[in-house]
């Protein structure tokens, strides 16, 4: 009697947790709730395998949370069959560079918009920045941003951490116990960690706790501030002067903190590469073994200086957008394989701050939702990249640069985890902010043409975005 009593109280234990799960499900997404465990087959797609840089014509059959099978003519009478003929079907893109403003600027954007633009753009996985107010700078704030997004997001969201405290630029955050709790990678985003110390002391550490130590090697507000400090007589002319000649020493920030990792054997990552010499340097690093990487985003990519002052406010980012010369040697950096990762820097504004002067305007520009579009358009169809080139560098290394791959990020082979993304090559559109997902509308491609849209997008097995529009009730 004690057995079956046991046994009982085990089943009910079971029936319990599961029809918690599914209660949990139908309060996102409604009284048509998709089962627990749902079968989908995607038929007749051109499918990228950026692993072993294969494609071909096939069949993929998703079962539950991972990808069961990948061959021709799967035949299943239980699953959703999605017909992808004509369409190219890749792994979940991949951002590892994006703002999502929570916790304290909520108003700007907050996980729930965020990662409902992510899906929106063909992105099934984020890697958030810690410059929110308060910072991601201890293992507590970092758990509690997880665990928002664990109930808000509709995409894999991560999060990288601050590397000193409250991004200050004065003491080291503590990186073991952010490692521990998950960070993917710490950065003191916005800011360039001032001192060799510092720095020295971040990539020690990494080593050490095997996190990515990710520097933005830009200039700051709060790096001018500490360079001017005690110069109090400095006439205006002057100031001036060293501010336009500081906002340039993006490159000798790269050099500086490249030549500390080698020295430590640590693993580097730059983010949003904006200069030609800075991509020399990157190129130089690597060909000695250094362990370094690199991103560049689309707008460093696409727009020069000339462009900014076109479009003004919303195309006001930091690092600024640089010269036509610099903007064909990040095209290039991509093509010769120097620029390991495409990321958008995703940074969204308030409509009212963007909306004053040039001088007075926040930094940064949303990109999520247009990204995908961007690279086809622009870097694809001219030839810059091939498509299979531009597929990885959007999926399977940021996965990797990030360690995200050991968790079934980035890659579509049987067993990973379902996170796909289906894009119509031929799709013709026109960006439009007022469409978008994301609550910012601080785009400088508002009104361009582009070709190729994600539209359909999967994450763990479940459909999130179906035709340009968010799935919320499993339909």
């Amino acid at each position: 009697m004690r057995i079956l009593a046991r046994r009982n109280t085990l089943a009910f234990a079971n029936l319990r947790a599961y029809y918690n799960g599914y209660r949990d499900r139908r309060e996102i997404f409604g009284s048509r709730c998709p089962p627990m465990h749902t079968k989908l087959l995607i038929k007749s797609g051109l499918v990228f395998n950026a692993a072993t840089a294969n494609t071909d014509v096939l069949d993929v059959l998703i079962s539950g949370h991972h990808v069961k099978q990948i061959a021709s003519c799967i035949v299943d009478e239980e699953a959703q069959t999605i017909d992808a003929r004509g369409r190219l079907v890749v792994p979940g893109l991949v951002d590892v560079h994006v703002h999502f403003r929570q916790p304290g600027q909520e108003y700007k954007e907050d996980i729930h918009s965020g990662s409902r633009a992510a899906a929106a753009g063909g992105f099934t996985t984020v890697v958030a920045e810690p410059n929110t107010c308060p910072p991601v700078d201890t293992p507590h704030r970092l758990k509690k941003v997880l665990q928002i997004a664990a109930k808000d997001s509709v995409v894999n969201f991560y999060s990288k951490a601050a590397m000193t405290r409250g991004i200050r630029g004065h003491r080291s955050a503590d990186i073991r116990g952010l490692a521990e709790a998950g960070a993917r990678a710490i950065s003191d985003d916005g800011h360039p960690v001032p001192t060799k110390r510092l720095m020295r002391n971040a990539l020690n550490r990494g080593r050490t706790y095997g996190i990515l130590v990710n520097p933005h090697c830009e200039d700051s507000p709060l790096y001018l501030d500490r360079m001017l400090k005690g110069r109090e007589r400095t006439r205006q002319g002057e100031f001036e002067e060293f501010k336009r000649r500081a906002y340039w020493s993006e490159a000798g920030f790269i050099a500086r903190d490249i030549a500390l990792a080698e020295k430590a054997g640590a693993r580097i990552h730059i983010s949003h590469v904006s200069l030609a010499r800075s991509v020399e340097i990157i190129a130089n690093a690597k060909k000695r073994g250094v362990l370094v990487t690199a991103e560049a985003t689309p707008h460093h990519f696409l727009l020069s200086e000339k462009d900014a002052s076109e479009i003004g406010t919303n195309a006001k980012v930091n690092p600024p957008l640089r010269s036509e010369d610099d903007v064909k040697a990040i095209r290039q950096g991509l093509a010769d394989g120097i620029i390991d990762i495409i990321a958008s820097d995703h940074a969204p504004h308030s409509p009212q701050e963007k909306n004053v002067s040039l001088q007075e305007a926040p930094f940064g520009i949303i990109g999520l939702e247009t990204t995908l579009g961007l690279v086809l358009t622009y870097l694809v169809r001219p030839g810059i990249l091939t498509l299979n080139q531009a597929i990885e560098k959007m999926t399977l290394s940021p996965a990797k640069i990030f360690g995200l791959d050991t968790m079934g990020v980035g890659s579509l082979t049987p067993g990973t985890k379902a996170d796909v993304t289906v894009i119509d090559p031929e799709q013709k559109w026109k960006v439009d902010v007022s469409s978008f997902y994301s609550k910012g509308r601080n785009c400088p491609f508002h009104g361009w043409e582009l070709q190729g849209k994600a539209i359909l997008t999967v994450v763990g097995g479940r459909i999130v975005m179906k035709e340009g529009k968010l799935v919320t009730h499993g339909e």
